[in-house]
């Protein structure tokens, strides 16, 4: 029998007798997640139970529909055509031609702002009631003007990424690059470690191997002894057996008493 394989019986008769481990769930406590938010505790029961968000994400607020498209979506058919007649004869009044060179941001801002002061001074009180064309005009100017808002913002977003995108990233490059060298040395460093270590139960196996090895010569060796003892010890009683036999029998012969042994 090899010492690995005298190794492996033993470290499955130890086994045998440990408890059988547990599994991960069993081990730690259940997780109350966000249980002093109950916004996030709804959030996540919906995730759970996989039903949509509600309500959703109005998408009419990232783009320009025209009002005649607003004034459809709210009003019946009839008032529908009467509204839609409306605003497109507002449209063909108000609204300039595009000219041939694109306006600049400031200068779009500048009119929808101009626009949206205008229509705001001749905005009646909460108790006067707005024509349905004017109100879908004021809902699509302030919509633009929000727009425009958020293309000024993201053209600005752009130019700071192309003045300083690049060292930016560079910058990040650099940093990750330095934490994966750190991360690396502390592979190696553990990687350095576990073989150590394995030398170290290798050589501490190899002298358990050895002792082991010892132990089972003598202990054979005691085992032989002993049995040759009991073997000359079970001859000599046969022999005394033999012996006491053959005193009775000639004490028996000669008519002499049998003398006993103490």
């Amino acid at each position: 029998m090899s010492v690995r394989t005298l190794v492996d019986k033993l470290v499955a008769a130890e086994m045998k007798r440990m408890p059988k481990p547990t599994t991960a769930a069993s081990r730690f406590p259940d997780l109350d997640l966000f249980d002093k938010n109950p916004l996030l505790q709804q959030e996540l029961d919906r995730v759970r139970r996989g039903k949509p968000m509600e309500p959703k994400l109005d998408l009419a607020r990232y783009q320009l529909p025209d009002p005649s498209t607003l004034a459809s979506s709210s009003s019946s058919s009839s008032a529908t055509a009467t509204a839609t007649s409306s605003t497109t004869s507002t449209t063909n009044t108000t609204v300039p031609t595009p000219s041939s060179t694109q306006p600049s941001t400031t200068t779009a801002a500048t009119s929808l702002g101009s626009i949206s002061d205008a229509d705001q001074t001749t905005m009646p009180s909460g108790s006067e009631q707005l024509p349905e064309g004017r109100q879908q005009w004021l809902h699509a100017v302030a919509n633009a003007n929000a727009q425009l808002e958020h293309q000024a913002q993201r053209i600005v977003n752009l130019e700071l990424v192309q003045k300083f995108g690049s060292n930016a990233w560079n910058i990040h490059n650099y940093q990750m690059e330095y934490s994966l060298s750190l991360l690396r040395n502390a592979v190696d460093a553990k990687r350095t470690e576990v073989i150590e270590l394995n030398k170290l139960r290798k050589r501490d196996q190899l002298d358990a191997a050895e002792s082991l090895q010892r132990m089972e010569a003598k202990w054979a060796e005691l085992i032989s002894s002993t049995l040759q003892v009991e073997v000359a010890s079970a001859s000599l009683e046969a022999e005394l057996a033999q012996l006491k036999a053959y005193e009775a029998n000639l004490a028996k012969e000669l008519g002499l008493p049998l003398v006993q042994q103490p």
